[in-house]
């Protein structure tokens, strides 16, 4: 799946490209207040990544090695966070290709019989959904198409080639915020900022400088963000098919870059309430 982010991310994001937004919601300081219920619809809350696996990226992850007990304690960390959330249903992007495959392998797992890997859904997922009693996981994912390899072309081509550094920096800018804070505080700090309002602005702005790639012949950046936008429509179907009922808390683990649009479609919909993901991560 691809974003900005997961086309140029640090340690620990979806798939930028893999690789959407949530408003701050009014905090509480008690974790069971935080899980009450404020409406009469399913809440949502998306946790947004940089993704653990990330290969052939132009910006290159600070850290690596997820099996290192230091990170190992991060990750367990912020599994107990999360749980404060107290979601009936897990949703997520990847790496499986089907619901089917997810959850062989979650089966393999609380039977003892599966090694976790190194994507974010075994790690935080499988974890998480085991120790609430979970008997399953959900896919919400959708295959995107973001040809950002043609824009890229089109502008060295045409002139526009400072458009597409402007973007680079953007991404890498952010990749590096995310680095510093990993580096100085804790993985659920460096996700606090990843999922924050001006994080996930600052992801978005890389598509809408990308649309101003093109001319008035060939507005090839549009077209691309248009199939971008498209991607998440899916996305958020899929997210939308699991709020059957307004006791559903459905936690969603996807790549940073969809937070924004995601969020927006969430936070307009009929029958999901988007809960801010942050208060969980203090």
């Amino acid at each position: 799946m691809k974003s900005f982010l997961s086309k140029f991310p640090v340690f620990l994001l979806l798939l930028l490209l893999n690789f959407c937004c949530q408003r701050p919601v009014e905090r509480s300081t008690k974790h069971s207040e935080k899980a009450e219920k404020t409406t009469t619809k399913a809440s949502v809350a998306i946790l947004g990544m940089l993704h653990f696996v990330s290969k052939n990226n132009t910006v290159s992850q600070e850290e690596t090695d997820i099996s290192n007990e230091k990170t190992q304690q991060k990750i367990k960390s912020l599994v107990s966070k999360l749980k404060q959330f107290q979601p009936t249903k897990i949703a997520v992007e990847r790496p499986y290709l089907s619901e089917e495959e997810l959850n062989r392998a979650y089966q393999q797992f609380l039977h003892g019989n599966y090694e976790l890997t190194d994507e974010e859904t075994d790690q935080l997922a499988f974890r998480l959904a085991k120790d609430l009693g979970h008997k399953k996981l959900y896919l919400a994912y959708a295959p995107v198409n973001f040809d950002f390899e043609s824009a890229m072309e089109f502008a060295s081509q045409h002139d526009q080639q400072q458009l597409v550094d402007s973007i680079i920096s953007n991404a890498r800018e952010l990749a590096k915020n995310y680095d510093r804070i990993l580096a100085e505080k804790s993985l659920t700090a460096a996700l606090r900022y990843l999922n924050s309002e001006e994080a996930i602005n600052k992801n978005h702005f890389g598509y809408l400088l990308t649309t101003q790639i093109g001319d008035e012949e060939n507005r090839i950046g549009t077209e691309i963000v248009g199939e971008w936008y498209k991607s998440n429509l899916n996305i958020y179907r899929n997210i939308q098919k699991l709020a059957n009922s307004k006791d559903d808390r459905i936690l969603v683990i996807y790549g940073q870059g969809h937070l924004k649009i995601l969020g927006q479609l969430i936070e307009d919909s009929r029958d999901m309430e988007l809960v801010s993901i942050e208060q969980f991560l203090e």
